[in-house]
């Protein structure tokens, strides 16, 4: 999954979501003092990955996007992201636009007493408005463009982002049904694991 979905499938308070947004730029690590909110979160991306990672309908959708390559989980994660905004009015009972920004005003007020790195992480999601930007696909091929400058030519050679695009147009309506079919049983399966949490702004 990618930062809209972290951040949705936090409880709605600061901590936890900047801790599950943080996750992988730590590599799942907190800095000493950092509060137990912030660790929970860091965990809870990890439930969330793994399930996502093992997911027959996920697999399913890999499986859709050929063989190829070793990029097909990042243009699924920005993909899935893209359908989330796309349908989050089905999931949650909060508007979107209004939970985002109170997101980004309250994650720059918590973040000025960060490390350096994960600061500079928060500040680089909330001025690049990242949250919003995969609502259209022109974003998510903006995304995948950037993607690819960030590459090596070697690795160009192997895989690439644009590669996939074509294929996304192709099977987008099945790409579609199966994020749809997948996504409540993410929740349901965080809610599970994460029993003590409260997702307010979950439908």
């Amino acid at each position: 999954m990618n930062w809209l979905a972290h951040v949705f499938l936090s409880p709605k308070q600061i901590e936890y979501q900047l801790g599950n947004l943080l996750a992988d730029p730590l590599k799942g690590k907190a800095w000493e003092g950092a509060s137990e909110a912030f660790v929970t979160g860091l965990a809870l991306h990890n439930i969330i990955d793994t399930y996502t990672d093992s997911h027959r309908l996920v697999s399913a959708s890999k499986a859709l996007l050929t063989e190829r390559g070793h990029l097909k989980g990042v243009v699924l994660d920005i993909l899935y992201d893209h359908f989330l905004s796309v349908h989050w009015q089905r999931f949650s009972v909060s508007d979107r636009a209004r939970f985002l920004e109170g997101f980004r005003k309250r994650a720059v007020k918590e973040s000025g007493g960060y490390p350096t790195h994960a600061k500079q992480v928060v500040m680089r999601v909330v001025e690049n408005r990242q949250l919003d930007s995969y609502v259209t696909m022109d974003g998510v091929k903006r995304a995948f463009m950037r993607i690819d400058n960030r590459l090596s030519e070697r690795a160009k050679s192997k895989d690439t982002m644009m590669y996939y695009l074509s294929l996304i147009q192709m099977h987008h309506a099945e790409l579609e049904s199966m994020f749809l079919a997948f996504f409540p049983e993410l929740m349901a399966h965080v809610r599970k694991e994460m029993p003590s949490l409260t997702f307010e702004h979950w439908k």
